[in-house]
């Protein structure tokens, strides 16, 4: 085998696993989740009050630490007694559907919020306090994990009023 023959052997051999590598690594981000918000508070939606719909890798009540990693290219690995932000996007209408897109933590945690003050910073991790809010599940401490599958999409509904406020 002459030395042009090897080379192209050898970056061919390297391109094809490289190819592998990168393919395997983005697979598990390919999880959907659409989250439809269900709002019958009496709150009024408008461009500064919108609903806003978080994303946790654990539940955030029960958690004793909560970390925003929002703003982060990869999500942080689980750690005991915290939550992670893992994603926020809001709705400006009280029935939105709201789509997160390439998802690679499974299970999440989600929770709305109604701004009512119309002052929510959302590159923050704190809530306005005594807002309307709901949790994907019966209530905030027995919130439940959504399980989400690689290359689908799942719809939840997230139903609230005005009878559960953030803490």
């Amino acid at each position: 085998m002459n030395g042009k023959k090897a080379i192209l052997l050898v970056s061919m051999t390297v391109f094809i696993f490289a190819l592998a590598v990168v393919s395997l690594t983005a697979a598990p981000a390919n999880k959907k989740l659409k989250v439809k918000v269900n709002y019958t508070g009496a709150g009024i939606m408008d461009e500064k009050h919108k609903i806003y719909v978080t994303l946790f890798d654990a539940n955030p009540f029960t958690a004793s630490k909560l970390e925003d990693y929002s703003s982060a290219p990869t999500p942080p690995a689980p750690a005991e007694g915290t939550s992670h932000i893992l994603r926020r996007q809001s709705a400006s209408s009280k029935n939105g559907t709201i789509t997160f897109n390439d998802l690679s933590i499974s299970p999440v945690y989600a929770v709305a919020f109604f701004d009512q003050s119309g002052t929510y910073d959302p590159h923050t991790p704190d809530l306005i306090s005594a807002s309307p809010m709901g949790v994907y599940g019966k209530a905030p401490d027995k919130a439940e994990p959504i399980k989400l599958d690689v290359g689908k999409t799942l719809e939840v509904v997230l139903a609230f009023d005005d009878s559960v406020k953030t803490p």
